[in-house]
């Protein structure tokens, strides 16, 4: 079977369900550390960006917003490395501030953030519903849980904007995901 093919039916349904299963319970939004690990034990593993180019179900989701054609050339200066490494700098200070923050929670020296944030700072008002809640998990799953969503939710809402206005794949130009592995692969060959 052709992967390629295949992938482009229904991987988009992976990023939509990893968002309504957040309504269900906050605990699902750990999901994003297997999407996190599993494009850098296949790039391990293939020496090759198989996750972008095959299986990266976010592709799929901006793929569904080719239909707005809007004429827009993307901007050179968002295809230069400065802003590829700030990206990337940016994930990197937010998954520090998450995983210290998730210690000082478990620890009990900070009180667990219990709703979804942009840009990991900027509080979305309202709450997000929880419609199934089995086990009282600690406070610093929890807290977990709503920091990663918010760093998913943040990257889905930019990569959307993106897709809308200029093309379906814009986000992957500065995607930390596709910086990291360009540069382990660039690294392999010297």
């Amino acid at each position: 079977m052709n992967v390629t093919k295949y992938k482009t039916k229904y991987l988009y349904l992976i990023t939509l369900s990893y968002f309504i299963l957040a309504f269900l319970n906050i605990t699902f939004a750990l999901l994003a550390l297997v999407c996190m690990a599993v494009p850098f034990i296949l790039l391990f593993k293939n020496r090759e960006k198989t996750w972008c180019t095959n299986y990266c179900p976010r592709v799929d989701y901006f793929s569904l917003f080719r239909i707005f054609k809007t004429g827009f050339k993307i901007p050179k200066w968002f295809t230069d490395e400065r802003l590829k490494k700030f990206v990337f700098q940016y994930f990197c200070i937010n998954v520090f501030f998450i995983i210290m923050s998730t210690v000082m929670v478990s620890r009990g020296n900070f009180a667990p953030i219990d709703n979804i944030r942009f840009l990991i700072a900027f509080e979305i008002p309202g709450t997000l519903p929880q419609l199934w809640t089995p086990v009282e998990l600690p406070a610093a799953i929890i807290h977990l849980s709503y920091r990663l969503y918010s760093i998913m939710f943040t990257s889905s809402v930019l990569g959307t904007l993106l897709a809308i206005l200029f093309k379906p794949r814009t986000w992957c130009v500065v995607c930390p995901i596709n910086t990291l592995s360009t540069g382990f692969l660039r690294s392999q060959k010297k």
